[in-house]
């Protein structure tokens, strides 16, 4: 099942609430699942740290979905990563 929210800029001011998020280039391709508890946070930590793989692929936007509980969010990150599979959550090796 796809996101439930609506696409938003990669540098949006976010709000310190947990979920999980999808970052998509400028094509709107997905490139990177990830979760949080606080998306405010954690993406000002992506967007300082330009060694991160996602950043090969010019993220320029995101899906972001509140929930606030770290089992739903594991499992609905898993699930995301599964339906999209983006390059910068696949494993090496």
């Amino acid at each position: 099942m796809p996101f439930n929210s609506e696409v938003l800029n990669f540098n949006a001011s976010w709000n310190e609430v947990a979920g999980v998020y999808g970052v998509l280039n400028s094509q709107r391709q997905m490139i990177y699942i990830g979760q949080t508890d606080n998306f405010r946070r954690r993406f000002l930590e992506h967007a300082n740290d330009t060694t991160h793989c996602m950043h090969r692929y010019g993220p320029a936007y995101a899906y972001a979905e509140v929930i606030p509980a770290q089992a739903d969010r594991d499992r609905r990150e898993r699930e995301m990563i599964l339906e999209y599979d983006p390059p910068c959550n696949r494993r090496v090796g």
